[in-house]
């Protein structure tokens, strides 16, 4: 992620997924979100999943994420992180 620092915390679930934490600084707006990760899923592919997302959030006219007002259709292995605006 360019110029853009990343705070991350993890918590174990009950069901031996983990749920991210994370925020982002270095944007005129800032964000931050929750992701759920597989137990095998390496630090690095959180990381690129969490940019791939706010990158995409960029261009948000095109940008869909599951919440309870999207209508329009989604990919389905794009689901599990939700993000937000500060």
């Amino acid at each position: 992620m360019d110029q853009i620092k990343l705070k991350l915390k993890s918590k174990k679930l009950q069901s031996g997924r983990y749920q991210v934490g994370f925020s982002t600084e270095g944007f005129s707006d800032g964000y931050y979100g929750y992701l759920l990760a597989e137990p095998k899923t390496t630090v690095t592919e959180v990381i690129e999943k969490i940019d791939r997302h706010i990158r995409a959030m960029a261009n948000s006219e095109r940008y869909l994420q599951r919440n309870l007002f999207s209508f329009g259709s989604r990919q389905a292995n794009s689901g599990r992180i939700l993000i937000f605006k500060k």
